[in-house]
């Protein structure tokens, strides 16, 4: 992969994963207001699980960029996982 292709892959990226952190926190509003947040903890969930998967897959091919991408998913995941945690403890 030629460095600007892989600068343009992680841009994406970045702005992939902001356009998704914002949506998570929109979907934590929903069910901080819900009586019964159920659906958006199991869609935090899985959305968690999914990206920590996709992480592993980008780690365990490890080359430039994909140590980083993975890096960056493991974090998106564990937002994920932390504002169902948060909904969970409501």
């Amino acid at each position: 992969m030629s460095p600007t292709q892989s600068t343009l892959m992680l841009a994406l990226l970045m702005a992939a994963l902001t356009g998704h952190y914002l949506s998570q926190k929109s979907l934590l509003a929903k069910g901080w207001l819900a009586v019964d947040p159920q659906p958006q903890i199991k869609r935090l969930g899985l959305n968690g699980a999914v990206l920590f998967v996709v992480a592993v897959a980008a780690l365990t091919t490890a080359d430039f960029p994909y140590g980083l991408v993975g890096i960056l998913l493991f974090i998106e995941a564990a937002v994920c996982v932390a504002f169902a945690r948060k909904l969970r403890n409501k």
